[in-house]
């Protein structure tokens, strides 16, 4: 029996989860049938799930080959980063001059009260923490052109860095608690402006770490 449509938001996530924990180097190739049978839906859901997928530069799909990830080039990467600390500056520039939404600060509340007392520290965990981000981020982009660009350069710097998490690299979950308390704090203390501020600048950070870590596979 075919599930429910309540039950696509669960498998975008399972199939996202799916994408960011392939080597983003090398495409990953999606069959409609094969997903449609493993998620006990039909193929239309699936079908509109891959879309919100490519809408999002995870996947594209070649006419007559079918649907793959999106490859990302190693020579590419500082690049990446530095456009997401490029689409923070441009929606800082937007932002309102006032406290992020409340939903925003909850959001991140619970995800700092995760990280400090679950201690699972798989690539699950690490994409299930960011993707709660991202989605409270994007709760004060209103934009929609804005928002759809900064979650795509979000993700694209996800599926770089769990990689690394992947392998268990020193540093790779890092100052993560302590670094959404300061996300917190500049969303309780200052302005939608320092918040945006403070995520581009943490997206940059991991520069230098990355480059090092593929270098070295």
């Amino acid at each position: 029996m075919y599930r429910t449509v309540g039950h696509q938001a669960e498998i975008l996530k399972a199939i996202r989860t799916k994408i960011c924990l392939a080597n983003p180097r090398e495409a990953l190739w999606l069959k409609e049938t094969a997903l449609a049978e493993e998620y006990g839906v039909s193929r239309t859901p699936i079908r509109h799930i891959l879309q919100l997928l490519a809408n999002a530069q995870l996947l594209h799909t070649q006419t007559g080959l079918g649907t793959q990830t999106t490859v990302l080039e190693l020579n590419e990467l500082p690049k990446h980063f530095e456009i997401y600390g490029a689409i923070c500056d441009i929606a800082i520039g937007v932002a309102n001059e006032e406290r992020a939404p409340r939903e925003t600060i909850l959001a991140l509340m619970s995800v700092h009260n995760t990280l400090l007392i679950d201690e699972d520290r798989s690539p699950e965990a690490f994409i299930d923490v960011y993707g709660r981000i991202i989605d409270a981020m994007s709760q004060m982009i209103t934009d929609p052109i804005l928002c759809y660009a900064h979650q795509a350069a979000f993700w694209r710097l996800i599926r770089w860095r769990v990689q690394e998490v992947t392998a268990e690299v020193e540093g790779s979950w890092g100052l993560a608690a302590s670094n959404i308390q300061s996300a917190i704090d500049a969303a309780t203390q200052g302005t939608e402006r320092d918040l945006l501020e403070i995520s581009g600048r943490m997206g940059r950070s991991h520069i230098d770490r990355l480059i090092n870590y593929y270098k070295v596979n």
